[in-house]
């Protein structure tokens, strides 16, 4: 999904979510906490980024938890300039989020996002989440269809999306749940800012004339059937969650082509202590498209980034289907009450494994890559989660940073 707070590129500004469980160092003022963080951020697309983030985390003393998250920065890259950032994060209660998020780089490249989600509302029966985003990401990267293209293929382009989602789940006998969705996303393919690399719209790239090149506006609805029956769903400890839709998006409605995307995902946490300071976490899932020489490139089915194989970037890989599977032991290594709230560091080496396909007929884990590595998380039960995970494939890691669990 492309409407998170999350960064492929952001490597070290994670550390600001473990500088939490030490912060009571830091003399605070009433229930706030300041904390200046320093950026130094390294990634091969984009170079060396330098900047400073200014968190201030606010606490409700009674709930013991956190009310809210202000984490403004400012950066500097020799590709997009100056870019200072707001962000926003809200918890006013355990079941309740929203997020603010504006920024804006003086060359190429710019957020705006807002969004809302809550749980259990009136007495249980209904879950809603309202999301909308303007963005240029000038770092997208696109290297062809298939399970196994080469990095030679490699080309940038920038992204403007302007787009919405609503959802709305029927909560009905006990952990079963109804829902639907629609979302409408107008999206144009221009430049990017990587010059040493080749820009997908140029002919000389190979890709001009992939469908979807030129943008698309893409408008889908989706139903799903969901089972849930996780003790929380942001930072689960037990239970077990699985869901599955189908969202025809088509012409009829607005969208530039007509396709079907369904598939089945499924998510299990394992306490193995009693204490539950120690949790296998298992994640799957297995995503098709129904006509999908009709759906622009980025519609298709991915695999890379955060929440599918951590040792790729985003994207890496492109088809029609697309297999995922993940295994990470999470391990409460070390607990502290900071200003009002229980915060813990949690250690979780995991395993991540997937590919993509053409054809529904094809066996989807014939040809899987696996990635290796470990995330480094700081967590305040029960909403707020701040990463470093850092993957492996065998050649050089990859490291993203962000808000909320990978799964």
């Amino acid at each position: 999904m492309r409407w998170v707070w999350l960064r492929r590129r952001w490597v070290w500004i994670g550390v600001w979510g473990i500088v939490i469980l030490h912060v009571g160092r830091v003399p605070a003022r009433g229930d706030r906490q300041y904390i200046p963080i320093p950026e130094v951020i390294t990634d091969p697309n984009e170079g060396t980024t330098v900047g400073i983030l200014g968190v201030i985390l606010m606490s409700d003393d009674e709930a013991k938890s956190v009310s809210s998250i202000i984490a403004p920065d400012v950066r500097y890259n020799d590709s997009f300039g100056v870019w200072p950032t707001f962000r926003y994060f809200g918890y006013p209660d355990p079941k309740t989020h929203f997020t603010i998020i504006a920024g804006k780089a003086t060359k190429q490249g710019e957020d705006a996002e807002a969004e809302y989600s809550g749980h259990d509302m009136f007495e249980g029966w209904l879950d809603a989440l309202g999301r909308a985003q303007h963005e240029e990401d000038p770092f997208e990267r696109f290297y062809g269809f298939g399970n196994n293209t080469p990095s030679q293929n490699e080309t940038n382009f920038a992204s403007t999306t302007n787009g919405g989602r609503i959802f709305g789940g029927l909560n009905f006998h006990g952990p079963w749940q109804v829902s639907l969705a629609a979302r409408l996303s107008e999206e144009r393919i221009g430049r990017g800012a990587v010059t040493s690399l080749p820009q997908l719209r140029d002919p000389s790239s190979g890709f001009s004339t992939v469908n979807g090149a030129d943008g698309a506006t893409t408008v889908g609805t989706r139903f799903g059937l969901t089972y849930d029956s996780r003790d929380r769903p942001d930072i689960p400890t037990e239970g077990i969650f699985a869901t599955a839709g189908v969202e025809p998006v088509d012409k009829a409605l607005g969208a530039s082509s007509s396709y079907v995307r369904y598939g089945l995902e499924s998510k299990g946490f394992i306490p193995l202590r009693s204490d539950k300071r120690l949790i296998v976490a298992l994640h799957g899932a297995l995503d098709y498209i129904q006509n999908g020489d009709q759906a622009p490139f980025f519609e298709l089915n991915s695999i890379g980034g955060i929440h599918s194989l951590r040792g790729f970037g985003s994207h890496r890989f492109t088809d029609n289907n697309r297999f995922v599977f993940q295994g990470e032991l999470r391990s409460n290594v070390y607990e502290r009450e900071i200003f009002g709230v229980v915060a813990h560091l949690e250690v979780a080496p995991f395993i991540d494994m997937g590919q993509v396909f053409q054809s529904s007929r094809e066996v989807p884990v014939d040809d899987l890559h696996f990635v290796g590595g470990c995330g480094f998380r700081a967590v305040v039960v029960p909403q707020v989660v701040a990463f470093v995970d850092v993957g492996t494939n065998g050649g050089s890691p990859a490291a993203f940073t962000g808000i909320d669990y990978p799964f």
